[in-house]
């Protein structure tokens, strides 16, 4: 299940960040900035020993800016990114976001595709973005809302405070 971190899971967060992310994760008081930003949303999917995978959004004005998707390896190639990239773009929609964008690695070729196939268009590359001097593609996607049909009489919007089932 998908919640919103708080405070109380700094420490695992940041554990999370150096397991998931050993050679460039992001510091401690980065961490924590993005979990008392009013404008920003750390989801975690709880796992067996700690979490199984963590985003973190940013939002400013317009676009929501994915920071960091992070999934465990033993979670790995279990549909467990896609989802998490489905609940954002579900977020964004509720929160009036028309776009999100993110950043990543141009060697990281199995985030690439997975962003593609989510139909993320890249639109630049970053050179020397990261702080190691790794070059980074610049992505996007619209995400307006749809317009209910005419005869949609149903309500659908879902509060983003809501729980998120993402192992369905």
């Amino acid at each position: 299940m998908l919640r919103v971190a708080g405070p109380a899971d700094l420490e695992s967060l940041y554990s999370f960040e150096v397991s998931c992310f050993r050679e460039h994760p992001f510091r401690r008081d980065h961490v924590a900035w993005i979990l008392g930003n009013d404008h920003a949303v750390t989801l975690v999917q709880d796992g067996v020993d700690g979490f199984a995978a963590v985003m973190m959004l940013l939002f400013e004005g317009h676009t929501c800016r994915v920071l960091s998707v992070g999934v465990a390896p033993q979670a790995r190639r279990r549909g467990i990114a896609t989802r998490m990239m489905r609940s954002a773009e579900s977020i964004a929609r509720e929160r009036g976001v028309s776009t999100i964008r993110l950043e990543v690695s141009t060697r990281n070729f199995a985030a690439i595709e997975l962003y593609r196939q989510l139909g993320y268009r890249t639109d630049g590359v970053l050179y020397g973005y990261y702080s190691w001097g790794e070059d980074a593609y610049s992505m996007g996607k619209s995400v307006l809302a749809e317009l209910p049909s005419r005869s949609s009489r149903e309500p659908t919007s879902v509060a983003s405070s809501n729980l998120i089932h993402i192992n369905q």
